[in-house]
């Protein structure tokens, strides 16, 4: 009974701090990108759950012009997200949509940073330089 209760302790603390790694790269890459504006976030629930404690992002329900989508699935977002930028959580979502930025997700047990320049460009976003190593064209 011990060891099972040491595992599902250890399985919540890694949940919780794969969770605070993923805020972390959010809070320091979607600045970065959008600096000009205030980041304006239209999220699902998964993500909203990881978002929920940052001071940095407005999580809202709807979208408009300056509104980021950050989700997983855009087969789910209502139609006035879809031609703002996305930025994805899955490989499939950021290779499928022609408005996702860019993506972050784990493949292999390993993150993956990715952004497209050409759909940064399209929304007049610069890609830094410190992130340059991630861009594709």
């Amino acid at each position: 009974m011990k060891k099972l209760l040491i595992f599902f302790i250890f399985i919540g603390l890694h949940l919780q701090a794969q969770s605070n790694y993923e805020l972390k790269l959010y809070e320091k890459i979607l600045p970065t990108l959008f600096h000009n504006r205030p980041i304006k976030l239209f999220v699902d629930n998964e993500t909203k759950i990881i978002l929920k404690h940052s001071d940095i992002f407005h999580i809202v329900d709807y979208c408009d012009n300056d509104t980021v989508v950050l989700v997983g699935n855009f087969r789910s977002i209502p139609k006035g997200c879809k031609d703002n930028p996305l930025f994805a959580t899955s490989y499939r979502s950021f290779k499928d949509n022609e408005n996702a930025f860019g993506a972050y997700y784990w493949r292999k047990g390993r993150p993956q940073l990715f952004f497209k320049e050409s759909i940064l460009n399209k929304f007049n976003v610069q890609l830094p330089k410190s992130l340059k190593k991630y861009g594709r064209k």
